[in-house]
């Protein structure tokens, strides 16, 4: 996320012209999406949640559980499908969208890591009811 904060800071004229700095961001970026969708098949997993058939799903079905807020999950919708463009139509990514992303959206992490937290700390305040999870059944 330090990479990619960095990144933020670059004049957009700057961030365009120069390769590395959009192709790092375009390879971090994905890298942090990829992590949150992980997680957060690791919780629809350990929760016995409905599968997730799409990658925008992961963050509806979280939204739907009430592991996060559900507005904030359809906000983090975009997220999961622009993590797509990324692998697979990767030439037709146009890095101003990218330093957009990170102006606008790089916090979204942040407050995904917190409403999980909150989430996983909340199960931990009392004996996990059939069908939850603690935190130590999800793994490292």
């Amino acid at each position: 996320m330090g990479i990619l904060r960095d990144l933020r800071e670059e004049a957009m004229t700057t961030f365009v012209a120069d390769p590395r700095l959009y192709g790092s961001a375009e390879r971090f970026l994905q890298l942090a999406i990829e992590t949150t969708l992980s997680i957060g098949h690791h919780l629809i997993a350990a929760r016995g949640l409905e599968q997730a058939g799409t990658y925008a799903a992961v963050f509806e079905i979280l939204g739907r559980a009430g592991v996060l807020d559900a507005e904030f999950a359809e906000e983090l919708v975009p997220m999961a499908r622009l993590r797509n463009r990324l692998v697979h139509v990767y030439a037709d990514v146009e890095p101003g969208r990218i330093h957009e992303t990170l102006k606008e959206h790089l916090d979204d992490f942040d407050r995904f890591a917190a409403a999980v937290t909150r989430y996983l700390d909340d199960l931990d305040e009392g004996a996990p009811d059939e069908g939850q999870v603690a935190d130590s059944d999800i793994g490292p």
